[in-house]
């Protein structure tokens, strides 16, 4: 086009000079014929010289007359035409037209006009072109950026059309799946979802169907039975509509989360279960609890609460060790799961002790009988390394609704009910009653009053003779504990000392007592009497590291011989740990003092672990006393325990003699030394006085 429109610019400059010479041509053709003709006529008038000479002005006029048409035609059409020709060219060339053309109302400017206006045209479209190509040039640079930011993507992408239907998935997406490109296509999106995920599936179809947009986790799974794979991923689902606003496709983008659900299923796990038997915990006990209250108050069903407590389970853990401890939950835990309902629901609440949901429960009855089948779980022995041992549970039941719809209330029933089954001998089960209730509110009652007695000093000590029939002199005493209420009535330790015990109020009490005890002997033996003081260490005292200490600093302030000092403890505080046991005794030991085993025989000590006990003296309880002379029996087996304490060296006291008959039985069989209130009931110290025993000076 260049090049035509150059040829076009020199085409009119040789059009101009032709037609010069044409005019040139045709105004001397005109004035010679006008010369001839002329000439013809003047021929015989004038002469040749003035025929050349009107030829040379002919020629001259000619001339001029060319010039002057040269220029007029050069100057009014010739030149704009030439220009015309010069923005055409330069049109041609890509550039734009530097001349201004005229805009003239002849036929050259309309010329014009229409050129510039088709120059603004063909420039508008070129403009529009090249931003055409440019936007296409971005459009495809962009795809392959998208493509390959999908192709690359660490998260899964699926294209589907807008039935769902799979059109495409991203390399990361069928690896994931382990599938083929040719295995997808084609198939629906919910095929990939697990069995258990069309609940996810209906409503996933719905919520696109309302808002067609759609936000979840689902579990991704292919493959056979033997070899399936299960991917949990967070997916997201877009529309994607065309230029008219038409849905036509969807998008969703995938991310794995598999990892991450397994760490949730793992601090689940550590949240609310038991890592050694993987029974549910307290706190997943608990959640389930409200659950069934809940449903109980709605009036669904009844269901029964029942709390276990191994029985003799430290036994086991102190001399067989912790690992057959957690071996023996271990298998508890199966056993009572084993004999439990689907519904139902199991935990282990801590130590020792189960916790069972019962659901469904028509009555008492049927919570019995339910009850009595867990039992059967403990019938046969365990097997623990080389040990076979037998198992027993105790087990305390109450109902929802009717013993209560409060959850800590709930709980505290099956407690109190298992408490009294084990005060019924173990190996049972008890239901909630309001007596237990009483009792226990009882039991709160007489916490808050023994703190308030510690404070106010309210106990007194009574004093229990201790007689040596050989000589029959009175040879010490029994330091007994009374508690003297501000309505000056005693509370017997009976009603107490099991309080004090189970609230750790018992070791400030302990203290008291020994420190009493103590001022009292230094009192005796300032009057001259060389008596001994029994004192009884409780299960929690005799446990504490600082008993020794606290026992030193009473006798070092109190100034007496701790030879006439004898601390009592029964045969069930030295078989629990017997190292430690036997620890303290000898800690106890080095500060001078004396050492018996109370309540000998109710117990179950090895007679192997009677002889590592540094211990002085053994007393007969009185359980075996109290039938002499009529029982054979208990007349046999306390003339034993004297054998045996006489051949291992040891004193032993019988307490609890009440008739003459008994005295003269345990003299008759060389136990001397006695106490019960065939001699005297314990006393206050002032009463003392009146005895009518010689008192060893």
């Amino acid at each position: 086009m260049k090049d035509l429109t150059y040829n076009n610019a020199k085409g009119i400059n040789s059009l101009g000079l032709k037609f010069s010479v044409l005019v040139f041509l045709a105004m001397l053709t005109t004035g010679l014929t006008v010369a001839f003709s002329y000439s013809s006529f003047l021929q015989k008038i004038q002469s040749n010289q003035s025929i050349w000479h009107l030829l040379l002005v002919t020629l001259a006029v000619a001339l001029l007359v060319t010039a002057i048409l040269y220029f007029l035609l050069n100057h009014l059409v010739l030149k704009r035409l030439k220009r015309l020709a010069l923005a055409v060219n330069r049109v041609g060339r890509g550039l734009q037209p530097s001349l201004q053309l005229d805009n003239e109302p002849d036929e050259l400017g309309m010329l014009n006009r229409a050129f510039m206006a088709m120059n603004a045209e063909i420039n508008q479209l070129i403009t529009g072109l090249d931003n055409r190509i440019a936007e296409k040039e971005q459009a495809e640079m962009l795809a392959r950026k998208l493509s390959k930011a999908v192709a690359f993507s660490s998260s899964g992408i699926i294209i589907t059309n807008h039935h769902l239907e799979i059109e495409y998935v991203n390399p990361f997406l069928t690896e994931l799946l382990g599938l083929q490109v040719t295995d997808i296509y084609g198939k629906p999106l919910t095929g990939l979802f697990a069995a258990d995920m069309q609940l996810l599936s209906s409503e996933m179809l719905q919520t696109l169907k309302d808002r067609q947009h759609w936000r979840g986790d689902v579990l991704l799974q292919q493959g056979h039975a033997d070899e399936m794979l299960q991917h949990w991923v967070t997916l997201a689902i877009a529309p994607i509509r065309d230029e008219k606003g038409t849905l036509s496709h969807y998008v969703g983008a995938l991310q794995d989360i598999s990892f991450i659900k397994q760490s949730q299923k793992q601090m689940e796990r550590l949240a609310y279960f038991d890592s050694l038997t993987g029974l549910a915990n307290r706190s997943y006990f608990r959640n389930q609890l409200r659950k069934a209250i809940a449903m109980s108050q709605r009036g669904y069903y009844s269901f029964a609460l029942l709390y276990f407590d191994l029985d003799e389970f430290k036994l086991i853990n102190d001399t067989l060790g912790h690992d057959a401890g957690d071996d023996l939950l271990i298998e508890v835990a199966t056993r009572l799961t084993s004999r439990l309902r689907d519904d139902d629901t199991i935990a282990r609440l801590g130590g020792d002790e189960f916790a069972v949901i019962l659901s469904d429960i028509k009555d008492k009855i049927q919570a019995g009988q339910i009850a009595a089948t867990l039992q059967q779980a403990f019938q046969q022995p365990v097997k623990l390394g080389t040990h076979t041992v037998a198992i027993s549970a105790s087990i305390g039941i109450t109902v929802a609704p009717d013993d209560a719809v409060d959850e800590e209330l709930l709980l505290k029933h099956a407690d109190l009910a298992m408490y009294e089954a084990k005060a019924r001998g173990k190996n049972t089960y008890r239901f909630f009653s309001q007596q237990l209730n009483d009792a226990a509110n009882e039991r709160l009652l007489i916490e808050s009053q023994l703190r308030e007695a510690i404070r106010e000093q309210q106990f007194i000590l009574f004093y229990q003779p201790k007689i040596d029939l050989q000589e029959d002199i009175l040879v010490g005493y029994e330091a007994l504990i009374r508690w003297l209420k501000p309505d000056n009535t005693l509370m017997p330790p009976a009603r107490f000392i099991a309080v004090a015990e189970s609230t750790g109020l018992i070791v400030p009490i302990g203290e008291w007592i020994i420190l009493e005890a103590c001022r009292f002997l230094a009192r005796q033996h300032s009057r001259g009497y060389a008596v001994t003081v029994s004192i009884n260490l409780s299960a929690r005292q005799f446990n504490d590291n600082k008993l020794a200490d606290m026992i030193e600093k009473i006798i070092q302030r109190t100034g007496i011989d701790p030879a006439y000092l004898i601390f009592e403890i029964t045969e069930s505080m030295l078989m629990g740990d017997t190292d430690a046991a036997i620890r303290q005794l000898n800690q106890l030991k080095r500060l001078g003092i004396s050492l018996s085993i109370d309540d000998f025989g109710t117990g179950y000590s090895s007679l192997n672990y009677l002889k590592r006990f540094p211990v002085d003296e053994l007393k007969i309880d009185r359980s075996f006393v109290k039938d002499i002379p009529e029982d054979r029996n208990d007349m046999d087996i306390v003339a034993a325990i004297i054998a045996m304490a006489q051949k291992m060296q040891l004193r032993v006291v019988a307490e609890g003699v009440e008739s003459t008959a008994q005295a003269a039985f345990l003299k008759q069989n060389a136990c001397y030394l006695v106490q019960g209130y065939y001699f005297s009931m314990p006393l206050a110290e002032q009463e003392l006085s009146h005895l009518t025993f010689t008192i060893k000076t």
